[in-house]
């Protein structure tokens, strides 16, 4: 507790000094009292300890740990590169598929060629696509990618990518598989990439009405093994939009049905469920993506006419419940334009269009922004982006 030497020292030092008595005997209770408070968080520890529970809370990190591993063994082949995280000569790319989801569970997956990559191509066709309610979504990964399933009620279930059938590219949409179907009164809501969730530093967790939260890292094990993140939500009728990896790097851009932008960078965000762009009644969110500043933010409308913003110039809102910036005039609003999705996009990078009719069309980057308009069957239902072949996934 306190040395020999450390004691004579204070003796001699009230032999010679006794008005010092005090300063040293409140020194000595405020030890002793900083002693007894380690005292019980050990007594507490142990007793943690032996009933088995702090026990299991470190054999659920040590799981947890082991999950992150093979998802990051998983992107290089199997085996960690010793060095870099680079792929091997030789080794074979892993190729990216399209996947198309809805609320029901259904997700078609299409697998890409990137040696034929052609603008305007039509890449299949689903039929059958329901004209009413929420459209489809799309998204982009490589086979390799681990998802997690998000339910709106909360509920996470992990689904590796490879093991969605594969879809054909001309099918009827009320054949297309089911892995997960929800559960009574559940909606699928969203598909999160989750193979670098030992790169990220919180999840971000996004509603329909512009509610945001970060949610911290440590909390990870507890969200995989219970299967559950939570709504994120605050309003009745609300319901979570998208669930992401996020970095206290990243910036964001959101975009509503009735074309507002709000561009936010992620240390503006709370731990908490805070509404990040004010949003009228009827309106809601499309799309929430990071974006970086050397890329071309693209946003595509249900008319086909892709509006196009330089990330550099985007103004980062200074503080939440901001209306955002409007993308075109109120007269076109009343005509009944609306915001289908966007996408953070470099020049070579390729766009996706899922349209009305059916159809499955790409689109190169570069002819989007110097057209800014796409050709449409019926109207454009869902919009993505993905990587040209010259460059590889940016940590997200």
């Amino acid at each position: 507790m306190f040395p020999p030497e450390k004691i004579d020292e204070w003796l001699s030092e009230v032999a010679q000094r006794p008005d010092s008595a005090a300063l040293i005997i409140r020194f000595i209770a405020n030890r002793l009292a900083e002693l007894a408070n380690w005292n019980e968080k050990l007594r507490a520890e142990n007793i943690a300890l032996r009933s088995g529970q702090r026990v299991q809370e470190y054999e659920q990190q040590v799981s947890h740990l082991e999950y992150q591993l093979e998802l990051l063994k998983r992107q290089f082949g199997g085996e960690l590169p010793e060095v870099q995280l680079t792929a091997a000569p030789g080794r074979a790319v892993d190729p990216l598929n399209l996947l198309i989801y809805d609320a029901t569970g259904r997700i078609f997956r299409l697998e890409l060629d990137s040696a034929a990559l052609t603008d305007g191509l039509t890449l299949g066709n689903l039929r059958g696509l329901p004209s009413k309610g929420e459209p489809p979504r799309l998204l982009v990964a490589p086979s390799s990618e681990e998802l997690f399933c998000i339910f709106t009620s909360g509920r996470i279930l992990p689904l590796p990518l490879a093991a969605i059938p594969k879809s054909a590219p001309e099918c009827a949409w009320n054949q297309v598989d089911i892995p997960h179907e929800p559960a009574v009164n559940d909606a699928l809501a969203c598909l999160m990439p989750a193979s670098k969730i030992a790169l990220a530093d919180f999840f971000i967790q996004t509603s329909r009405r512009g509610f945001m939260k970060k949610i911290r890292m440590a909390l990870a094990p507890s969200i995989v093994e219970n299967r559950y993140i939570g709504t994120g939500t605050k309003l009745p009728g609300d319901q979570t939009l998208e669930v992401g990896l996020g970095h206290e790097t990243d910036q964001y851009a959101l975009l509503s049905r009735d074309g507002y932008l709000q561009c936010l960078s992620a240390e503006m965000l709370s731990f908490a469920v805070e509404e990040a762009l004010r949003l009228d009644s009827s309106d809601h969110l499309v799309a929430v993506f990071p974006y970086r500043a050397e890329q071309a933010l693209l946003v595509m409308t249900q008319i086909g006419k892709a509006i196009h913003r330089d990330a550099a110039g985007l103004e980062i809102a200074t503080d939440l419940k901001r209306r955002g910036q409007a993308l075109y005039s109120k007269a076109r609003r009343e005509k009944g334009v609306q915001v289908v999705g966007g996408a953070a996009l470099n020049g070579d990078d390729w766009g996706l269009a899922l349209h009305l009719g059916g159809g499955i069309t790409l689109h190169a980057a570069s002819q989007l922004f110097e057209s800014g308009t796409i050709p449409v069957d019926g109207e454009i239902l869902g919009f993505t982006a993905f990587p040209g072949a010259g460059e590889s996934n940016p940590e997200q």
